[in-house]
């Protein structure tokens, strides 16, 4: 339990830092018409599905 809180708290803020930088590189390789994405595309879904997951599971612990 204290894992997801140090994730929550710490942790998050960094991954929503890469979600940013990751998603604005990811538009403009697709404006650019660059479409080989792999690299970008799965940090972007990594930092989300965490940042999802760390928020998830703070409102499943508050409303025990």
């Amino acid at each position: 339990m204290d894992s997801i809180i140090f994730i929550a708290l710490f942790i998050n803020p960094l991954f929503c830092c890469i979600l940013v930088l990751k998603s604005v590189a990811l538009v403009k390789q697709i404006h650019q018409g660059n479409y080989d994405t792999g690299e970008n595309t799965a940090w972007v879904t990594i930092s989300f599905t965490l940042i999802v997951t760390s928020i998830t599971w703070m409102i499943f612990l508050v409303s025990k």
